[in-house]
């Protein structure tokens, strides 16, 4: 029973949740869809119970679908999972299926909806605030106290930020910006393992007392120092320190509501485990749509023996609960930089509702491998399909194939080197190749192109161990139209490179739509 309890948040937090949504999404039509999501979201009518005249009303699960671009997934998530709070602004959901350990969910991504071109301000926001105090008042987590609220608000106004004058929109942009560049990143390892007792007090399970030592010996710090720089709003304000994104978004959480903004914190995955090669074939053959698809692998080729999980906040501006991505509000969950494509898979009112040391927290330090999972990460997409509605109008333009050539090669340290990078390489230790790379239109596209490509180069010769390398997508220098990338070689690479021998350069180019272009017979050979 007790695994249960993590799927329902308390019966008061569900009515004040449901109360305050209630006033911002009138249903003009009656269809079971507001009419803000009919027009940001689904794109029918919210004046017309049925925006086709097809007898099916726009609130069927299919039917208000037909008007956009949709992504569905079927995804396996291990524990704490909110079914109450995730359909939202971007993404319908439902539950298939659940057992203590994970819950099954029918997921309908929106990627091109317009929620955030409408996000609007509101200056009389305290009187809707005074009313949602379920999501303003302090926690375990979200620890403000009046003396840390007037500290707070005084540094405020002593920097130009006065929150009484300021719309609410204006106000969490600022206050955001502020509170993030106050507290520098200090990365932590104690969010996912510390429990909460029933007064609140942080303490470390007795199976995840290894975990919290090597992370206090990495550190140097104590197990309380550390908590005040990563779990602890009031602490983080305090120490002008924080942790990566759950943390950042603990100290958001309570800082917020310290100035009266009504804030939660939301957990977010990407589509697929990216460490499965099965689940990324069902993106390569399930999204139909070029562009997305080549956002999506590019994003998940950089996920690839990772640990991936999101987590930042939702705020209330203008009668609506909005997404806060650090300093960024309005966050769609289709983002080039954010995992391709999110899904949003729990929201939480403090991190200590979450009791993550009990699922997640247990799964990821103890690297226990869930049969159901099969992998590093806590959750396992079965099924991936986009669909364009029948009324959809989104064009779809055909991926052409982008081609980069490969003109010239070089050795770290050839005297034929631009002499800024080879000194670049000789003070950071790098040795390798320099490849000049020609017919680019930009370093942004550039970018793009690594991010697509496959990187992956082959070094032949007869009778000679074959070294892989590949180009180094971090490391690039681009001017005025010329660019250059390092292809770093490995401790075994380099022992097994023999000098005198001439290598043929091969890359294994296995991404159709981004080719690395090598004149017949290029060759390098160490001298």
């Amino acid at each position: 029973m007790r695994s249960y309890l993590l799927l329902f948040p308390c019966l008061v937090l569900l009515l004040a949740a449901a109360r305050a949504q209630a006033v911002a999404d009138v249903d003009s039509d009656g269809d079971g869809l507001s009419d803000f999501r009919e027009v940001h979201k689904h794109f029918t009518n919210p004046k017309k119970t049925d925006s086709d005249g097809d007898g099916i009303p726009d609130g069927d699960w299919r039917e208000r679908r037909e008007y956009q671009y949709t992504v569905r997934t079927v995804v396996q998530v291990m524990r704490p999972v909110t079914p109450e709070f995730l359909t939202d602004d971007y993404q319908d959901v439902r539950v298939l299926d659940e057992t203590p350990t994970f819950v099954e969910l029918e997921v309908i991504h929106y990627p091109f909806n317009t929620v955030e071109s409408a996000i609007h301000g509101d200056r009389s926001w305290r009187r809707g605030a005074a009313k949602m105090r379920e999501w303003t008042k302090p926690g375990a987590t979200a620890d403000w106290n009046p003396s840390m609220q007037k500290e707070l608000l005084s540094a405020l106004r002593a920097d130009g930020i006065d929150v009484r004058k300021l719309d609410d929109k204006t106000a969490v942009e600022r206050v955001s910006d502020w509170l993030l560049k106050r507290a520098k990143y200090h990365d932590g390892f104690s969010t996912f393992i510390t429990a909460f007792d029933d007064k609140g007090r942080p303490y470390i399970p007795e199976e995840l007392d290894g975990a919290a030592n090597g992370g206090q010996r990495e550190k140097g710090l104590t197990l309380e120092e550390q908590w005040r720089r990563e779990i602890s709003a009031r602490g983080m304000f305090e120490t002008k320190a924080r942790g990566s994104c759950s943390s950042s978004a603990i100290y958001l959480n309570g800082c917020l509501r310290a100035v009266g903004v009504p804030t939660r914190i939301v957990l977010c995955i990407p589509l697929v485990d990216a460490n499965d090669p099965r689940e990324l074939e069902l993106v390569h053959r399930g999204i139909r749509h070029n562009e997305v698809r080549r956002v999506l692998e590019a994003k998940l080729r950089a996920l690839r023996g990772k640990w991936a999980s999101h987590t930042f906040n939702e705020v209330w501006v203008g009668g609506r609960w909005r997404r806060l991505n650090y300093s960024h509000l309005g966050q769609n969950i289709y983002d080039k930089q954010f995992f391709g494509l999110m899904t949003h898979v729990a929201t939480f009112r403090d991190w200590a509702d979450a009791k993550m040391p009990e699922t997640i927290g247990r799964f990821a330090k103890t690297k226990r491998v869930h049969d159901v999972f099969g992998g590093p990460n806590p959750y396992s997409a079965i099924a991936v399909r986009d669909e364009f509605g029948k009324h959809c109008r989104l064009d779809n333009p055909p991926r052409g194939v982008e081609r980069v050539k490969v003109a010239e090669l070089q050795w770290t340290d050839s005297e034929k080197l631009p002499a800024a990078i080879r000194e670049s390489c000789k003070r950071k230790g790098r040795f390798g190749l320099i490849a000049r790379l020609t017919d680019l239109s930009g370093s942004d596209a550039l970018r793009a192109f690594l991010e697509g490509a496959d990187n992956r180069v082959f070094l032949e010769a007869d009778g000679r161990p074959t070294l892989k390398v590949g180009f180094e997508p971090g490391c690039w220098w681009y001017d005025n139209g010329r660019a250059w990338i390092y292809v770093p070689f490995g401790g075994a690479d380099r022992r097994d490179l023999v000098t005198g021998v001439e290598y043929a350069f091969v890359p294994r180019n296995s991404e159709d739509d981004f080719v690395w272009v090598v004149p017949a017979g290029m060759t390098v050979t160490r001298r």
